[in-house]
């Protein structure tokens, strides 16, 4: 794999203020296309409506909110990638998403 990698991406949390930051984090990076979601009903019209690389649960997400959304995604858009992202700044970010999509294998 080479070190850039084109991605479209979609952060879903619930504490508008960290998303925005996770917003300019997704989009500082080189071929990263970020999208957030502020809500669960946001986010499952943006999943229905778009196609995502990956999607991050960040902040607020609770266990119910991911299963929901793991059900919706693996009907629409079965490859892909779920991330649960933990919040600590753009290194731990840009590790979660590379470690992700760093072993991928054609199907």
């Amino acid at each position: 794999m080479t070190s850039k990698l084109s991605l479209n991406l979609l952060a879903i949390g619930y504490h508008p203020e960290i998303m925005q930051v996770l917003h300019r984090l997704m989009n500082s990076h080189s071929g990263w296309k970020g999208s957030i979601a502020t809500s669960l009903e946001e986010a499952t019209s943006l999943i229905s409506n778009n196609t995502y690389d990956g999607i991050l649960l960040a902040v607020g997400v609770t266990p119910e909110d991911e299963n929901f959304i793991k059900t919706q995604v693996d009907i629409t858009a079965p490859d892909t990638k779920i991330i649960r992202h933990y919040g600590g700044g753009s290194g731990l970010l840009e590790n979660e998403i590379r470690t992700a999509f760093e072993n991928i294998t054609t199907k």
